[in-house]
C-alpha cells in the first residue's frame, strides 16, 4: 500500500471518531440533568414538630385574705426569694378591728353559755340571751363579709383555688347563720328554768361560731403578711385595671389589692417546660416520657434536650384558626439561663425504626396513589415502583422495590421517563 493511501485510510478513521464522539457528545449535552442519592439502611427517627414557647413548671400565686391596701413592697419585680420570705405587708387596722369585734362577740357567748350552766332563772333571762345573740349576729357578719368579698372578686376572675376557698367561706357563713337562728330561737324559748337545756345547746353554738369567727380573724391579719410560698423568682402581677396609657399598675405602696387577684406570684426557674402546641392531626402520636429536642429562637446554634411530661386533652386554637393541643415538654437547660415566654419549636420522636432502608423524601414519585422512584444506572433512568413505611420531613422509609446502595435520582422528577438518558450531577 503506499505511503498516499494509509495517510488517507487514516485521515477517515479520525473523521469517523469525531463524528461518533461529536454525536456522543451531542447526546450527553442533552440529557436531563439529576441530582442522586444512594439507598442506606440506618435508624429513622420519626418525629412531630411543634412551635410554642417556655413557661414554668412549677409555680404559686400569692393572694391577698381579704380586701386591703399594701402599706410595704418588700421584693422588686424578679427578685430571687425563699419560702417563707416576706414580699409585702398589707394594712393590719381592718384586721385587728375584725379581732376585737370576734373577742367581744367570743366573750358575750361565753357569759351567755356560763349563765346557763348555772341553770338558775337569772342565767336564761333576756339580757343573756340578748348577748348571745349579739355574738352570733358578729360571727355571721364577719363569715358574710368574708364570703362577700371573695364571691365579687371571683365573678370577675374566676380560678380553682378561689372557688375552693369561696366554698369553705360558704359553709362558714351557713354554719354561723344557723347560730345566729339557733340564738335567737333559744331567747324566744327562755321563758321557764325548764328549758335550760335548750338554752344550753343554743348558747355552746354561739361560743363555736363565736370562736370560728375569731379564729378566721386572726388568721386574716397573719396571712396580711404576704410571703413567698415556694423558692423562686417573683413576677408583679397587675392589680387592677389599665391606665390611660394602657399600662397595668402593679403591687406598690398604697396599692388596693383583693383576694380574687394575686399580686405576686413566684415562678421556680429552675424546672421549666416547653408548651408546644401540636395539631390535632398528631396529638394521637404523642406519649408521655418521649423523647424531644427543644430550638428556642434566643439560642439559635443550641438544641435542648427534653422529655415529655404531660399531653392535655383540652384543645386551643391557633393564631391561624387550626386546632391544637398543648404538649408540655420539660426542658434541660444545659446551664443557659432560659426566661419565661423564650419562643421556638420542638420535635417529639414518636417513633423509631431501625435497620430501615431510607431515600430522601423529595426522591419519591407519587403517580396515581402509587409511589415509584427513578433509579440511576449506566446514565439511563428505570422508573420503580417501591413501598414506604414511616416518613420524615427529609427521608421515606422503603419497605420493598430497593436495595441498599441503589441510586436514585431526587429532583428533576417530573420531567424524566423510563429509559431516558440522565447525566448526572
Amino acid at each position: 500500500m503506499s505511503k498516499g493511501k494509509m495517510i488517507a485510510g487514516v485521515v477517515a478513521l479520525v473523521v469517523v471518531a469525531a463524528i461518533v464522539a461529536g454525536v456522543w457528545y451531542s447526546s450527553t449535552a442533552s440529557a436531563t440533568s439529576v441530582a442522586t442519592a444512594k439507598a442506606t439502611s440506618e435508624t429513622l427517627g420519626v418525629i412531630v414538630t411543634a412551635s410554642g414557647k417556655i413557661e414554668a413548671a412549677s409555680k404559686a400565686e400569692v393572694y391577698p385574705p381579704a380586701a386591703g391596701l399594701l402599706i410595704s413592697v418588700d421584693v422588686a419585680d424578679g427578685d430571687v426569694v425563699k419560702a417563707g420570705e416576706k414580699l409585702a405587708q398589707m394594712d393590719p387596722a381592718a384586721f385587728q378591728l375584725q379581732i376585737k369585734q370576734a373577742q367581744a362577740g367570743l366573750k358575750g357567748a361565753k357569759a351567755q353559755l356560763d349563765g346557763v350552766n348555772k341553770g338558775v332563772p337569772a342565767a336564761v333571762d333576756k339580757a343573756s340571751a340578748d348577748a348571745g345573740i349579739n355574738a352570733a349576729q358578729a360571727a355571721y357578719d364577719a363569715a358574710k363579709s368574708a364570703y362577700d368579698a371573695l364571691n365579687a372578686a371571683y365573678m370577675v376572675a374566676p380560678s380553682p383555688s378561689m372557688a375552693t376557698t369561696l366554698t369553705q367561706l360558704g359553709i362558714t357563713k351557713k354554719q354561723a347563720y344557723a347560730g345566729l337562728q339557733s340564738a335567737k330561737s333559744g331567747r324566744n324559748k327562755l321563758t321557764t328554768v325548764g328549758k335550760v337545756t335548750l338554752a344550753r345547746a343554743s348558747a355552746q353554738a354561739a361560743v363555736d361560731s363565736a370562736s370560728y369567727a375569731l379564729k378566721l380573724a386572726q388568721d386574716n391579719l397573719d396571712k396580711a403578711t404576704l410571703t413567698a410560698p415556694i423558692d423562686g423568682v417573683v413576677v408583679f402581677n397587675a392589680v387592677g385595671a389599665p391606665g390611660t396609657d394602657g399600662t397595668f399598675p402593679k403591687a406598690a405602696v398604697g396599692a388596693a389589692v383583693a383576694p380574687g387577684s394575686a399580686p405576686f406570684t413566684v415562678v421556680d426557674l429552675s424546672d421549666l417546660n416547653f408548651n408546644a402546641q401540636v395539631d390535632e392531626a398528631d396529638i394521637a402520636k404523642i406519649k408521655t416520657d418521649m423523647t424531644a429536642k427543644v430550638s428556642l429562637d434566643a439560642f439559635a446554634t443550641t438544641t435542648f434536650t427534653g422529655k415529655v411530661r404531660i399531653v392535655r386533652s383540652t384543645a386551643v386554637q391557633t393564631t391561624t384558626g387550626g386546632i391544637a393541643f398543648p404538649v408540655l415538654v420539660g426542658v434541660d437547660q444545659a446551664g443557659e439561663r432560659l426566661l419565661l415566654g423564650m419562643s421556638g419549636s420542638v420535635d417529639i420522636e414518636v417513633n423509631a425504626v431501625s435497620g430501615a432502608l431510607t431515600i430522601p423524601i423529595e426522591a419519591v414519585l407519587d403517580d396515581a396513589g402509587k409511589k415509584f422512584v427513578f433509579v440511576v444506572a449506566n446514565n439511563k433512568v428505570s422508573k420503580v415502583e417501591i413501598t414506604t413505611g414511616a416518613l420524615t420531613d427529609a427521608r421515606a422509609q422503603v419497605l420493598s422495590g430497593l436495595s441498599v446502595g441503589d441510586t436514585v435520582a431526587t429532583n428533576n422528577l417530573t420531567a424524566l421517563k423510563d429509559g431516558m438518558a440522565v447525566r448526572t450531577q
